[in-house]
């Protein structure tokens, strides 16, 4: 499927799907990477994959507020 989605339901959407494999996704990637890399395949998807996963959801920043500065008089 193709379309804008963001990164969240992306990794929500793995997260699900490697799930139902029984094992820890992370875990069973780099089963799969270290199998590709055995008989010479690209890992490159599954690398990003992986990456994808272990970032997590990226935290959410404070807005800095800019006040007005009281002058001592």
């Amino acid at each position: 499927m193709m379309g804008n989605k963001k990164l969240s339901t992306i990794r929500k959407e793995l997260e699900a799907v490697l799930a139902a494999t029984g094992d820890e996704p992370v875990r069973w990637l780099e089963k799969r990477i270290a199998a590709a890399k055995r008989k010479g395949e690209g890992t490159e998807v599954l690398e990003s994959v992986k990456h994808v996963l272990e970032r997590g959801a990226p935290t959410k920043l404070k807005k800095h507020r800019v006040g007005v500065k009281k002058s001592r008089a």
